[in-house]
């Protein structure tokens, strides 16, 4: 059977349906095309409204047979205009209605997760880098919408208002251990979602007796393996795995309980807890002798005695540490390797997200401050075209750079997902 592809209206046409920010009288300059010219300058590679500027003038030729641009290219002091008055509200809005109608949000694993504009922080005392809240699609790595987070605020409270305009019917969404709060997780259960979330020792009542659930059923199953499998069956489940890359070697373990009565505390703390989880994670730093052979120590030896690189693993929540122990919680009936894959996937967010974003398009040394939102929105629509371009053909655009550079060895080539209607992924 062929399935039936829908066509959804061209990006272009939702950035249209901003209202100008400008006094009524006549200008010289269109509003919705330098917004255009501003994600297609992001495509085409350029990181900065003076670079995307440059670019449009040595373009102008090709951009005239999509855009206007009846007085030609907008100065560098018109785009900073532009984009210091826009209302970054609504041109949220219209971006999370142009990828709602690409991609469904109901019944996805979305991860949530805040990310700092570094070079965006006001000079002067006290003041901290702003921060966007982003929500992603871990399957498609597509963002599906973003907030900002207001001065003297934080994600705890930024968190709700992204669920409140996306529609999480039958999805998976997970969060940091900020987000572990009871005002969160009910609004996920009543808004029809799942959650898998962290639970770190910002939350120490909860945290200990997860441990405390383990640690009982670590000595229950020592004294009578067969009892305890017997009695527990359908309800206990273990997973491990075991992942090298350049620099080290990643050892993860996950533990997974199900028995209302070992987590009656935790839903005190926490309602709707249908399954619990202990994650630990074991990261050793790879080693070398003097002809290249390979001695990095096993897990046991480096549990007991560190390594050359290592001589004192340290154990807690930091990036840094060696040994991570972490709670995990769910709303939803779930396996050891279901956690395990689901926390794993939840890193998809630095990863591809964030890591591309400060990487590919620089955002953390952009210094824009009064347009630093909107900026942000139009290089996570450009994103989002490289990613939709990526599952259109990923052939030789395995990276955002690769097509980053196949745009602009070929500008034509991203032409279609911006001024055309585009098949939607429903």
């Amino acid at each position: 059977m062929i399935k039936a592809v829908f066509l959804v209206k061209p990006l272009a046409e939702y950035l249209g349906e901003m209202p100008d920010p400008r006094c009524a009288r006549k200008h010289k300059h269109s509003h919705v095309e330098i917004l255009l010219l501003i994600v297609l300058g992001f495509l085409a590679g350029k990181t900065s409204l003076r670079r995307i500027v440059k670019w449009a003038k040595r373009n102008q030729k090709k951009l005239k047979k999509y855009l206007e641009l009846e007085n030609g290219i907008p100065s560098l002091s018109t785009f900073s205009r532009i984009t210091s008055i826009i209302d970054e509200e609504l041109l949220s809005v219209a971006f999370t209605d142009w990828i709602g109608s690409i991609l469904s949000t109901k019944g996805i694993h979305i991860v949530i997760d805040g990310k700092a504009l570094r070079a965006a922080a006001e000079k002067i005392k006290d003041k901290k880098a702003p921060y966007i809240l982003n929500a992603l699609d871990a399957a498609t790595n597509l963002v599906i919408a973003q907030i900002s987070i207001p001065e003297k605020t934080n994600e705890i409270t930024a968190i709700p208002k992204l669920l409140e305009i996306l529609d999480i019917t039958g999805s998976t969404v997970t969060i940091d251990a900020i987000g572990a709060t009871e005002a969160i997780l009910s609004m996920i259960e009543e808004k029809g979602g799942y959650f898998v979330q962290q639970i770190k020792k910002n939350c120490p009542a909860t945290y200990q007796e997860i441990q405390n659930v383990f640690g009982e059923i670590g000595k229950e199953k020592e004294a009578d393996p067969e009892k305890f499998e017997k009695e527990n069956q359908g309800r206990y489940s273990e997973y491990s795995s075991c992942e090298k890359n350049r620099e080290r070697v990643e050892y993860r373990e996950m533990k997974c309980y199900t028995k209302d009565d070992a987590i009656g505390k935790i839903r005190k703390e926490l309602p709707f807890i249908c399954s619990v989880a202990l994650s630990c994670q074991v990261r050793i730093p790879k080693e070398s002798d003097a002809d290249g052979r390979d001695t990095t120590p096993d897990k046991e030896t480096f549990l007991k005695q560190g390594s050359r690189k290592c001589p004192k693993p340290t154990e807690g929540d930091e990036l840094t540490d060696q040994i991570q122990k972490v709670g995990l919680v769910s709303n939803h009936v779930l396996t050891a390797e279901e956690f395990a894959r689901y926390k794993r996937d939840h890193w998809r967010i630095e990863n591809c997200l964030h890591y591309v974003l400060d990487t590919d398009f620089l955002e953390d040394r952009s210094t824009a401050r009064k347009s630093k939102n909107v900026l942000s929105v139009l290089r996570k629509t450009a994103y989002n075209i490289i990613r939709l371009m990526q599952i259109d053909a990923p052939k030789d655009r395995k990276l955002v750079i690769d097509v980053i550079d196949e745009i602009t060895d070929n500008f034509s080539v991203v032409l279609k997902w911006v001024f055309d209607p585009i098949p939607s992924l429903y």
